[in-house]
């Protein structure tokens, strides 16, 4: 067998050596681009739960809403409306995104059908009602919209 010339053995060196720096540099950019996604999704979990409160202040104003008759109630409701409003925009500044499906194709990736109704002014497999709105945080979905899809 014969021996390797020092000419081989350092070619054979500076291979690997470069080698390993573009594999070096690889985990570098993998790493980089994992801080930065669990970065721009860091708040998700407490994004969600605000989601469920927010459906609740809508349930709440929606029942106010009906009272509206009385002085009282008229400037509780505007108190409400105000701070629901504040808490929507603060949310939006996180990057959540409010999204409906009414009169769209049913799309599992948005939609999340929780039954089905007729309806002549849509075509089949299109959504027809809404129950709850869907929710995007930057471009991921983070809750899809609860829809009533049209059977026929």
């Amino acid at each position: 067998m014969a021996r390797k010339t020092l000419k081989e053995e350092i070619l054979e060196y500076k291979d690997k050596y470069l080698r390993a720096l573009a594999e070096l540099e690889n985990y570098k950019k993998r790493a980089q681009k994992e801080r930065e996604e669990v970065l721009k999704y860091a708040n998700e979990r407490l994004v969600l739960d605000l989601i469920g409160i927010l459906d609740d202040f809508e349930r709440g104003l929606e029942a106010l809403r009906k009272g509206l008759k009385d002085k009282k109630i008229k400037e509780f409701y505007r108190g409400v409306e105000l701070i629901h409003n504040n808490l929507i925009k603060l949310l939006e500044q996180e990057g959540l995104k409010v999204f409906s499906g009414v009169g769209e194709p049913f799309n599992p990736q948005f939609h999340e059908a929780v039954g089905v109704k007729s309806s002549k002014k849509h075509p089949p497999n299109y959504v027809v009602a809404e129950v709850a709105k869907g929710y995007k945080l930057k471009d991921k979905v983070i809750r899809p919209a609860k829809v009533f899809v049209n059977r026929e």
